[in-house]
This record gives structure tokens, sequence and C-alpha cells, in this order.
């Protein structure tokens, strides 16, 4: 008797989705933008009474005038002029980045200081993944975690220079670089400057890119790369010349090691750099031939740092990663090859002389191939170790490796605790700002002492004629001018001249302009046209 078949397939039993885990990258990206911007948060709760918390803690002079480029991106600008300066000049298309994040400010409807930090937010988040996908094709899997840790939190010794008071060695004087660079770490770029994580982010897509383009050729990679390389034009041009230095210097390697790339290839790798080419023209034509650009250029500190400070600010990383170099160049890695060749390039030409006088910003991004090569240095120096004596080792040498990032947070919550009142702007002048900004004419230009001036244009939209040490043309000179001019007794004509011979419509005047012990109340070419407690704005009559 035949057996009885089933009218149905047994159907196997449904089994329950597994939930994908959250990666470690995500995690870590998310933690690391959390804790950068706790400092900030604090700050603004633990405002001393009676006063503002200004939105920065690091460089923040420089952070100022990138919240200016902002308010003018907001204005709906996509040309930047300087509100620093009172010379003549027309819009250029420079500090794309803060325009674009202005622009944003506007379309979102959110205030500008806002809109700077969720852009130094979103630059941890894309840096912190763009390092990770970085570290999973260059690094084996076990080591992809500690490459990843060591990229965004390593950092140098430079604290134990400053703690022994920066002696002089050889002649030359140890700073702190680490603790005064954001560009040598991933930590501080994320905690202090939105475009110095942005631009490494961009730097790393784009290397990511042409290995891409050399591994298989494509539309898409090519087009890919070409967007990341053009983004990080308009943030850092100076770094395109140096990934092509850096790129080139990886396929010579790669040459003498035995591999021979395609002719197609290295045309396809080509096309990104070329599509750049307009932008660097561009920045070039109007680094060389507008005349307030070009004065403006030449006021930059932007000097190559002593060698011996820079090896010691990037610390044991940088020794963890000589070794990892060795380790390279012997087994002939060819996956690692574009680490190898990117620390020596940039080093010699961090100390060559340039043209645009911008030596130090060519260090951007420079810690990222050193964590890479740190994580195998480390590794092979506990190799030969037990287990539990590596892990010691381990813990013991990251954690040297990332003190200084826990020193430059240290740093941030000291700022947050309100003992530094720089970081603060009195009631009377931040409210007196906040009416200039919603009551200044078209083309004013303001009178006031560097320290009002240089928040002037970022809190109030109001140009001044002098405020930033780069930014304003002849800094230190106008000065003089103003303390020489805003004297007691000067005739009231020698004010008046200086006022219309600089377009100068607007006085403000508040306990700093005091010292001067001018007194503009009175004064028939002025009028008050606002007071707020210790400030008054004057408008110059005629003017």
């Amino acid at each position: 008797m035949a057996a009885a078949l089933p009218l149905d397939r047994p159907r196997p039993r449904p089994t329950a989705r597994r939930r994908p885990r959250l990666t470690f990258a995500l995690g870590f990206a998310a933690a690391i933008a959390a804790l950068s911007l706790l400092p900030y948060l604090l700050a603004y709760a633990w405002t001393p009474p009676g006063h503002h918390f200004a939105g920065f803690f690091f460089i923040a002079d420089d952070a100022t005038t990138y919240l200016a480029k902002m308010r003018q991106g907001a204005d709906g600008s996509w040309l930047w002029s300087d509100p620093y300066t009172s010379e003549p000049h027309g819009g250029v298309f420079l500090f794309g980045f803060y325009l674009l994040f202005g622009h944003l400010a506007a379309l979102l409807h959110l205030p500008l200081i806002a809109t700077y930090h969720l852009a130094r937010i979103s630059g941890a988040l894309v840096l912190v993944l763009a390092v990770d996908r970085l570290c999973r094709r260059l690094l084996p899997p076990e080591l992809r975690r500690l490459g990843l840790v060591l990229v965004i939190l390593g950092s140098g010794l430079g604290f134990l220079a400053q703690a022994a008071g920066n002696p002089a060695i050889f002649g030359t004087k140890l700073e702190a670089l680490d603790l005064h660079l954001p560009e040598l770490s991933g930590w501080y770029s994320i905690i202090a400057i939105p475009h110095f994580a942005w631009a490494t982010a961009l730097i790393i897509a784009s290397l990511l890119g042409l290995l891409q383009i050399a591994d298989r050729p494509g539309r898409r990679s090519v087009a890919l790369t070409s967007a990341a390389l053009l983004a990080l034009t308009a943030i850092h041009p100076q770094m395109i010349p140096v990934i092509a230095i850096i790129w080139i210097g990886y396929q010579v390697l790669l040459l003498a090691w035995g591999r021979r790339p395609a002719w197609r290839t290295l045309a396809a790798e080509m096309v990104p750099f070329i599509a750049t080419a307009p932008l660097l023209a561009y920045n070039a034509w109007i680094l060389f031939s507008d005349p307030t650009i070009a004065e403006w250029a030449r006021q930059w500190r932007h000097q190559a740092p002593a060698p011996l400070s820079l090896a010691v600010s990037l610390g044991v990383p940088l020794l963890l990663a000589i070794g990892g170099m060795v380790i390279v160049w012997r087994r002939r890695d060819q996956g690692l090859a574009l680490m190898l060749t990117w620390p020596p390039l940039v080093i010699l030409l961090l100390y060559l002389p340039n043209l645009a006088n911008i030596q130090r910003r060519l260090l951007d991004a420079l810690y990222v191939p050193i964590g890479i090569l740190a994580a195998i240095g480390l590794r092979a120096l506990t190799a030969r170790l037990r287990r539990a004596s590596a892990r010691r080792v381990t813990a013991i040498l990251v954690t040297t490796c990332c003190f200084a990032s826990a020193i430059v947070l240290a740093i941030a919550l000291r700022f947050a605790s309100g003992a530094f009142p720089e970081a603060y702007v009195g009631n009377d002048g931040w409210q007196a700002m906040a009416w200039l900004s919603a009551h200044h004419q078209a083309g004013d230009r303001a009178l006031s002492s560097p320290q009002a001036g240089q928040l002037l244009p970022a809190w109030a939209g109001v140009s001044v004629y002098v405020g930033h040490y780069s930014e304003t043309l002849d800094y230190f000179q106008k000065i003089h001018n103003v303390a020489t001019v805003l004297t007691p007794g000067q005739p009231p004509a020698t004010v008046q001249g200086f006022l219309k011979a600089n377009g100068i419509t607007l006085l403000y005047w508040g306990p700093d302009e005091a010292k001067t012990g001018f007194m503009p109340a009175g004064q028939p070419y002025l009028q008050a046209v606002h007071d707020e407690g210790t400030v008054v704005i004057y408008r110059v009559m005629g003017g």
C-alpha cells in the first residue's frame, strides 16, 4: 500500500530576523559628537549672570570670523567680502564652506551659532565614518577599531614641553603644538573648528575614491571622487596639489615594487584632479591679482613649525607609526603603500618654501596615516608578548597616545566653568549688538576697539575699521591710528576727517573704548542712536 503523500510541502518555521547591531564606528561617532558638544552646552548652562556665552572656546578670534562669513551666506551671498577691513574691495568666492552653512541657517531658520555647531557635529560624524571606511580598506579586522581610535583620539606629548616651561633645545623653543593647532589631531579638529574635520573627511573620501579607480575604473567612482576633490577645493584648495603629490609618490612606490598600472587607469585617476583645475586657477588668480586678497594673504601666519616641536607634538603615535612604516616597507605591503608615502612627502613639503606662505596648512589630515601606521606598529610591538601582557602594554600605550586629547577636553570644560571671561560678552554689549543687527543700514562701518570689532561683523552684521589680526589689513597700524585720533582734546575736524576718509558711519562706545579718554557725548558730528547701559552707539552725522 502506497504511503500517503502530504497535500502541501512542509514549510520551514519562520526565523526571527536578527536586528542589525549598532556598529562600533556608528557608536564611536555618536559618542565623539556628543562629547564634543558637552562643554558648549555646559558653557551655555553655566554662563555667569549678566553675560552671554560667545559660542567658542578654541581660536575664538578666527571662529568669530567664520560666524561673520556664515552671516553673509545667510544674507544670500555666495561671495565673501572682508567685513574686518576698510579698504574698498569686491566679493570673491572664498570660504564657501561657511557661506554654504549660512545659506543652510537661513533655509532652516536656525541661529547662526547653532548652525556653526551643526557643522561641527556633522563634521565629527563624517570624519569618524570616513576613517572607519579607510581602516576597513587598509587594516585587518583585528586592527580596525584600534586604528580608528588612534586616528581620532591620538595626540602628542607637547603638554610635557608646556609643563616644563617650553624650554629651548638646540636654540629652538619647544612648543606644545598639539594644544594649539587643531589640524594636528582628529579630536581637536572636531571640538574646535568644523571645516578642519570636514576637510579631512573629504581628503579620505578622495583617496578612497582614487583607490577605487585604481582597482576598477568606472564613471561612478570617477564622478564621486571628482565631487569630493571639488568640495575639498572649496574648503582647503592647497590640499589638492598635496594629494596629487602623495598619489604620484604612491604610484612611483608601487612601480618600484613591480606593479605597473594600465594607462587607462592612470588617465581615469587624472580626471578628478583636472576637474578641480578651474576652481584652483580662480583661487590663484584672486590670491595674486586682487589687491585686498593679496595683502590679506601676506599677513597669514602659517609658517612651518620647528621640526623638534612638531615631532614632540605628534608624540608616541609618531614613534609607533615609524615602526609601522618599517614593517610596511619590509613587507612591501601594497595595500598600505599609500600610508607609507603620505607622511614623508608632507614633511618634505612642509619645510619647502611656497609662494602662498601656507606651509603649516599642509599638515591637514597628517594624523590619519600616523594613526593607521601606529596601529600596525603597536601590534608588531606586542606580537611576541603573552596575551595578558600584550593587552596591558596596548592599554598603556593607547592611553598615552590619547592623553593630550583628554587635556583638550579638560581645557574646554575649564572654559565652560566660566573661568575665562574672554569667552563671554557682557549683557550691555550683547543687547547693543542685537539692536545694531536689526537697525543698521547697508554700507555701515563701525569704529570700535579691536575687541568689539572682532564681534560686530559676526553678531551685528556690521563691517568694522579694525577687528581681526589677519583679516584687518595693516591691523597694528590701524590700532595705532585709532589710539592717535581718539584722544582727549583732539580737534573735531581731525576726528571728522578720519571718520570720513575711512567710510566710518557708526561709533561703538563701550568700556574698552572709554579707556582712550575720548568723550563722544556732546560732539556735534555724533548722534547717539542707542544707549544700552555701558554701551552707546553713535551715528556719524553726514557720514
